[in-house]
């Protein structure tokens, strides 16, 4: 079992994830993009991109792999040509309907340590049980449960396109 596995990222590190994600989120307010959830307090929305871009450093960095400093490149892989890197503190990892033959990777925490929780083949997700519209906005996805998840090696999973 490899996962969760924690990563810590250097304070510099910190500082490259934090400013992906803020020019993530200024080209969002620049472009007048709807967010995917409403916002419960003022920055929420700032924090949840700086934290999903360290996230995603901290995936890179565990694996290897170079950070590319993607800015909302949306439906299209995140890491490589097939890793979708979702953040989230909650115990599960979304998987969106558009999520096609990609390697989904949960990642939660905060700045002080990130941890891999695991990862899933997007085919692998899409099952009834885990289909959610969470606030009923006509966007359900599939939440799968951490303890679904795979905790062993994805290289083999990479290998496969």
């Amino acid at each position: 079992m490899l996962y969760p596995k924690k990563i810590k990222l250097s304070e510099m590190e910190l500082k490259v994830g934090c400013i992906t994600g803020y020019e993530r989120h200024v080209e969002s307010v620049v472009n007048n993009r709807r967010p995917r959830f409403p916002e419960k307090y003022i920055g929420e929305l700032l924090l949840n991109h700086q934290l999903a871009a360290c996230a995603e450093l901290a995936f890179c960095k565990m694996s290897g792999i170079y950070f590319a400093h993607t800015k909302n490149t949306f439906h299209i892989a995140d890491v490589l040509d097939n890793i979708e890197v979702r953040y989230s503190n909650l115990p599960e990892v979304k998987v969106r309907r558009d999520d096609n033959n990609m390697i989904v990777v949960s990642m939660s925490g905060n700045l002080d340590c990130f941890t891999c929780n695991g990862w899933i083949k997007s085919e692998d997700a899409k099952r009834q049980e885990y289909e959610k519209d969470y606030g009923n906005r006509g966007r359900p996805a599939y939440f799968v449960p951490l303890t679904n998840i795979r905790k062993d090696s994805m290289k083999q999973a990479l290998l496969i396109k």
